[in-house]
């Protein structure tokens, strides 16, 4: 959206909008007339018949033959050589043990000095340095571009092989969440140890999980590729960020910007980063669940600036209150507003939903499975309602950072509140503001308050003036429009069926049933959170192929807090998947991948046709 295109919101319409709500609870006990009691049935019939249908589900939970793997000379070391997988798992240990924490409020690098030499982001140079002790080949062949002085950038070097069309794009992020150090002695471990336990087969530390398990496995898999001399046919770039966890502000934005300039737009091919993995589906059962769609994303921070005073005398209003009460009130009315469950009909978490209840019912609660099966929206909003698995289909807000007042007996004069938003795939950015300015707005206007409307990128608009009791300051950051979902092609039918070749092997078999063939589905799903990926969309690097996928099954939890871990078979597989993935994209990209839907996915192409003309009109 452009900040030209936006219409903030008006006071009459936010004070309208808040008694809205209120006014609903009262109509049932209100005089209602019998003009509007026919004109409401009227309208209830029409939604009910028409715009309360959920269409038919055609992915079928992605059952996709497997796609025969090019290349598999040391795909049973991965999966079976134990020698290799304690390297393995000692690579990511070591990168584990290099702290790379990055907070909110560190900001562009300084690019006048070495990067060991930087004062905040220094710490990166050790772990650059890990990498190229540990991943030599890749340095040999991969030209590596440190942009921004910090991303990592390693890519094919086209001399050295015999490549040609556009190139596979493989991702992950260097940094990781810090660690509060006042939980440091709730960990079982210390979180840059890097343990590893055997008998449980986790391997703790802060960014096991997130995501330095992916980029150890990504590596891994093409340094073995390297050794093994595959000859690749096809450009291949590794991008690693290093602040995609406050946002890929300095990180991915400038990656892509500078691969927009050397590729042009849908200059790559396919783009896979983190995001959805392979769950477990049954006994002897996996599922995919790739991330095909990303909710947006913006930060609102309001700032008000008020009359301060001895806290002896809070006169300043007829109210006892300071600027912390006035933004608490705020606070209230946001959280007795938030965002109504919304369900976008390309909503990849539905294909999830009835894939499941067509072959694993018993794992979903019975409101959701007769929801489904009566193909009703409206019932299916209100099962989601009340329940955890809302948050992708509606605008989330979080409350996270308050600041305000420095002593006990002095009214604050700036208190600085922070709103967190993933905007719902039919929301955007400006409805996520104009929510907000609404509680701003009735806040402000009870207590005689101006506001100031900021997007952080010069563009400032006076909503109302501040006056001689102060200013709200509501500053739009970090915004991002939800990201459409990822066309269904040849291109996921590769990654399908490449996924289903690899989880077909030995090594997922359920040990209690070793004889059965294990199932594999494949479906399309989408994160709560967002990834550095939204900035490859944005500047339409790739013709919407971005599959936040990493490939390894889903072992693994509490990434961002306590006791973040994963498991060996999580970095096993990934590495295995990303080893076969490579060989499979140089070997079917382009016409083959035609040949190879004309002999396999005759199925596939009439469906994924049907979704695009659905969708994609």
């Amino acid at each position: 959206m452009a900040i030209s295109d936006y219409i903030p919101i008006k006071a009459k319409s936010a004070t309208s909008r808040l008694k809205a709500k209120e006014n609903r609870k009262k109509i049932i006990a209100g005089v209602v007339t019998a003009a509007i009691l026919g004109a409401g049935a009227v309208a209830l019939y029409k939604h009910s018949s028409s715009d309360d249908y959920l269409p038919k589900y055609v992915n079928d939970c992605g059952r996709y033959e497997p796609l025969p793997l090019v290349y598999t000379k040391s795909l049973d070391t991965i999966f079976n050589d134990k020698a290799y997988q304690l390297d393995l798992i000692s690579k990511l240990q070591g990168a584990v043990r290099i702290p790379t924490e990055v907070y909110d409020d560190y900001g562009q690098p300084d690019l006048s000095v070495p990067l060991e030499e930087e004062p905040i982001y220094g710490k990166f140079a050790p772990f650059h340095k890990y990498l190229e002790k540990e991943y030599p080949l890749i340095h040999k062949y991969f030209k590596k571009e440190l942009v921004n002085g910090v991303n990592l950038v390693y890519t094919l070097d086209e001399s050295k092989f015999d490549v040609s069309g556009k190139p596979l794009l493989l991702m992950a992020h260097q940094d990781v969440v810090p660690v509060n150090a006042d939980t440091i002695d709730r960990w079982t471990y210390p979180p840059f140890d890097g343990v590893y336990e055997p008998e449980t087969g986790k391997i703790f530390g802060r960014g096991s999980s997130d995501t330095k398990k992916l980029l150890i496995g990504e590596m891994s898999a093409v340094e073995l590729l390297l050794k093994d001399g595959f000859k690749f046919t096809r450009p291949l770039i590794l991008a690693y960020g290093f602040d995609e966890e406050k946002g890929g502000t300095y990180g991915a934005k400038f990656t892509a910007e500078h691969l927009l300039k050397k590729y042009g737009k849908n200059g790559i091919e396919l783009v896979l980063d983190e995001g959805g993995g392979v769950g477990y589906f049954g006994d002897n059962g996996y599922i995919a669940l790739p991330g095909v769609a990303e909710k947006g994303y913006v930060d609102v921070e309001i700032t008000l600036n008020t009359l301060g005073g001895h806290s002896s005398a809070p006169n300043h209003w007829e109210v006892e209150t300071t600027g912390i009460g006035l933004m608490s009130e705020v606070n209230v009315l946001l959280t007795e507003d938030a965002f109504p469950v919304d369900i976008a009909l390309d909503n990849p978490i539905l294909d999830s939903f009835q894939c499941t209840a067509k072959y694993k019912p018993e794992t979903l609660p019975k409101e959701f499975l007769k929801a489904l099966k009566s193909n009703s929206i409206s019932k299916l909003t209100k099962a989601l309602e009340s329940s955890m698995r809302k948050f992708p289909f509606k605008t989330t807000q979080a409350i996270d950072i308050i600041k305000g007042g420095v002593k006990s007996n002095a009214m604050p004069e700036q208190v600085v509140n922070l709103v967190n938003h993933r905007i719902n795939l039919k929301s955007s950015v400006a409805e996520t503001v104009n929510h907000d300015l609404a509680a701003v707005t009735k806040v402000a206007d009870k207590y005689d308050i101006g506001i100031t409307l900021d997007w952080s990128n010069g563009t400032v608009s006076t909503l109302k003036n501040d006056t001689e009791n102060g200013g709200f300051v509501v500053k739009v950051v970090n915004s991002l429009e939800p990201v459409p979902r990822t066309p269904v092609d040849g291109v996921w039918d590769l990654v399908a069926g490449t996924f289903t070749s690899v989880y077909l092997h030995p090594y997922f078999a359920n040990p209690e049933f070793p004889e059965e063939v294990q199932e594999v589905y494949f479906d399309s799903s989408m994160n709560t959170g967002n990834t550095d990926t939204k900035y490859y969309s944005e500047y339409e690097l790739v013709s919407g192929r971005i599959y936040r996928f990493s490939g390894g099954v889903n072992e693994g939890a509490n990434a961002h807090t306590v006791d973040e871990w994963t498991t060996e078979k999580s970095l096993i597989s990934t590495t295995g998947f990303f080893y076969s993935f490579v060989g499979n994209f140089n070997g079917y990209v382009g016409e083959l991948v035609l040949e190879w839907l004309d002999k396999y996915s005759h199925i596939n192409i009439y469906t994924s046709f049907l979704f695009n003309l659905i969708f994609y009109p």
